[in-house]
């Protein structure tokens, strides 16, 4: 899928929380039916993520495909600052930067030599919507068919599985599964299939939450003889009569 940094984002740190009050919803509580305990894990999800000022992780990248002939392993770091300030740092096999600031997304290949500045305005409200990630359960459900696995055992993280209910997703999306960290409620797994088979997972370790992440983190510094592009999204989809 396109821009899967910009999706992952969205999906994984963007869900606005309504203000909590009281005690805090508890997804592993007997007694609740499938309807009520996926409720209450949307709801623990976004009162974690309301106390969430940055962030960071080791993440491990597999990639499936008929284009090549083994799956294909990436590393690196994850980093997220509130509100808006997103880094993804891949250090093997290839050396690739990718900083979200707001409405801009900057991907530097280092071994490339190349650096291309995306405007990502209008398509993450796209993301937004399509994701269910800028509403409540009943928005996500509306998207989705959701089924929920709960932890069989202590540290067993929840699943959900998520099957696109319209075309317009399902044309680049045939299906999700998320994992959800039993204690914390972060996603700690994300595997995803597009409609032409290709086969993506991230497994994210080692979640260090409200740790000081300097500035500078969020600011690449691409020297010269790089070649730079901009893209915007925005005029691409204008222009694509779609």
């Amino acid at each position: 899928m396109k821009h899967l940094a910009l999706l992952l984002t969205v999906l994984f740190l963007a869900i606005p929380a309504a203000a909590q009050q009281g005690r805090l919803p508890d997804p592993k509580a007997p007694g609740l039916d499938g309807n009520q305990r996926l409720k209450a894990l949307v709801e623990r999800v976004k009162a974690e993520q309301r106390q969430l000022k940055t962030l960071e992780a080791r993440f491990i990248q597999t990639q499936e495909s008929s284009m090549l002939v083994a799956p294909e392993t990436s590393k690196g770091v994850f980093y997220y600052a509130a509100p808006d300030r997103v880094r993804w740092e891949y250090t093997s096999p290839n050396p690739i930067s990718v900083v979200i600031k707001g409405s801009e997304m900057t991907t530097w290949y280092r071994d490339l030599k190349r650096a291309d500045l995306v405007k990502v305005g209008r398509y993450s409200n796209q993301v937004f919507k399509y994701l269910g990630a800028s509403g409540n359960m009943e928005a996500l459900t509306e998207y989705f068919t959701v089924r929920l696995t709960t932890p069989g055992k202590k540290g067993t993280p929840f699943r959900l599985e998520l099957i696109p209910r319209f075309a317009r997703i399902s044309k680049r999306l045939k299906s999700m599964s998320l994992w959800i960290d039993s204690e914390t409620y972060l996603p700690v797994r994300l595997r995803y299939q597009e409609a032409d088979g290709d086969v993506t997972e991230y497994r994210f370790e080692d979640l260090k939450r409200n740790t000081r992440i300097p500035e500078e983190r969020f600011v690449l510094k691409i020297p010269d003889g790089v070649q730079k592009r901009v893209i915007d999204l925005g005029q691409q989809k204008s222009g694509s009569g779609s």
